[in-house]
């Protein structure tokens, strides 16, 4: 039995990989053997696909279509569609990891930012750009995009550049870009962390999915669901689960993995027990239709190689595989859910 197998009347069990795990032939293995759903760490985020060094030698060339590379993440569209792997991709928007050059004019930092109309045509264009290389070299492998990332903080938009440079109806502008040169059937989505707090919750459902719901622009929401051992409250998650599905979108867990410092065997036990509460949460709201849960993704393949040790400055052991790939307890506790 294997995670897409247990859960395959439910939802894809998907992970998000990086390099080393595409050269590494056991990681490889694990991959094929676990999950039928896979998403770029980092590679496909725009300061590894917008091409650094054709926009900046030619700029005035460029300016309003910039230019793309897939260098940086072919290998993981050719790997996923080698082993027939859908791919979730990740992310076409985003306030980091997007080079500061593309926000000024004439892609000089030195020069004031670029007016709301450059900016617009150039995140379009950009986003028309992705399509039309993956609609034409991939067609239908990626099944959904997350169109933009994180743009609520503080109970309000996030201050940030995408904001100066086009207002706070920027994220509309992609999601049309990428709902007219997706091919038919392609997801979008809207993803965010800490969405289950009410105060960032309910922003995001009337100021961001509102708007675009209205637009028929969006087509899920995707909870990251970076969580630990005491947060959230997993009642206050559930809700929000519901909430969000019962907008009629579907429902991706984008990110998941619950950081926890402690690898003793009482506190991998506590481990499982959580993510069985929180997978209990998953089966039951898409068994009573309370939420149209279709994917969850877990982020990062090894516990040895999970971005957590770096952000918490302490050594995380958050997911179901360690030591090379050997399953935890939290991994037969997930998959225990799905046969009751």
């Amino acid at each position: 039995m294997s995670l897409k197998d247990a859960y395959s009347n439910y939802f894809k069990m998907g992970v998000a990989v990086n390099p080393i795990d595409i050269l590494l032939p056991p990681a490889k293995a694990l991959i094929k053997k676990e999950y039928n759903s896979i998403t770029c760490e980092n590679n496909m985020k725009p300061m590894f696909i917008l091409d650094d060094e054709v926009n900046l030698a030619d700029p005035a060339k460029y300016d309003l279509e910039p230019a793309v590379t897939f260098d940086n993440c072919k290998v993981f569209l050719d790997f996923a569609k080698k082993n027939n792997i859908p791919m979730r991709g990740h992310t076409l928007g985003w306030h980091n990891q997007t080079p500061l050059w593309f926000f000024h004019e004439g892609y000089d930092e030195s020069k004031p930012l670029a007016s709301r109309e450059t900016m617009i045509a150039r995140l379009q264009n950009y986003i028309k750009a992705v399509f039309e290389y993956i609609n034409a070299n991939y067609p239908n492998l990626i099944y959904a995009w997350d169109v933009f990332n994180e743009i609520v903080d503080e109970g309000s938009f996030r201050k940030s550049i995408w904001l100066d440079t086009i207002g706070e109806d920027f994220f509309i502008f992609a999601f049309e870009a990428a709902r007219k040169y997706s091919l038919p059937g392609t997801q979008l989505f809207y993803n965010d962390y800490e969405t289950a707090e009410p105060w960032k919750r309910d922003f995001i459902c009337e100021k961001v999915l509102a708007p675009l719901m209205e637009r028929g622009l969006v087509d899920g929401m995707g909870m990251q669901s970076h969580l630990t051992m005491d947060h959230p409250d997993l009642e206050l998650y559930k809700f929000a689960l519901e909430k969000y599905g019962a907008l009629g979108l579907i429902i991706h867990a984008t990110e998941l993995d619950i950081h926890n410092a402690d690898p003793s065997d009482e506190s991998m036990q506590a481990l499982a027990d959580r993510y069985a509460e929180l997978f209990s949460i998953y089966v039951d709201a898409k068994k009573n239709g309370t939420a149209n849960v279709e994917c969850v993704t877990f982020w990062n393949l090894l516990d040895e190689e999970s971005w957590l040790t770096g952000f918490r400055k302490e050594r995380s052991y958050p997911l179901l595989f360690w030591k090379g790939g050997q399953p935890k307890k939290a991994y037969q506790s997930v998959i225990d859910v799905a046969s009751k």
